[in-house]
């Protein structure tokens, strides 16, 4: 099964980015997403789609605020309903990430892995 799968993300990469012509299974296939009102796609739906689907996460931001992670607060709360693990990584450079919202996610995930992680620069 394991070797199944990571031969799918290799055909999904290599359709991708070298042979577009190479059959390889769509969820394994990376893709660009932006938002397109006209289409009515938002990236932010891409996310929470992927989140509820997945089996753990880890996520690599560079800041956190309180306006990114309001609108995926529902999901994040279902992730730990489901005991999902995962976590948000973060830094404290040039000091952009809030600390209400840091502290937001520390409080919803208490009593397992913190998903909020702070990477210290000096």
């Amino acid at each position: 099964m394991k070797e199944e799968i990571i031969q799918n993300i290799n055909q999904g990469l290599e359709a991708a980015y070298i042979n577009g012509n190479l059959a390889s299974n769509l969820e394994y296939k990376p893709s660009f997403i932006s938002n397109n009102p006209e289409e009515g796609k938002k990236v932010i739906s891409s996310i929470e789609e992927e989140l509820l689907r997945c089996e753990q996460f880890q996520i690599s931001v560079a800041f956190i605020t309180m306006g990114g992670i309001t609108p995926l607060l529902q999901t994040l709360k279902e992730l730990e309903r489901k005991r999902i693990p995962g976590q948000i990584l973060t830094t404290n450079y040039l000091d952009f990430s809030e600390p209400r919202a840091l502290a937001k996610l520390n409080e919803l995930n208490e009593k397992s892995n913190p998903p909020a992680m702070l990477g210290r620069i000096e």
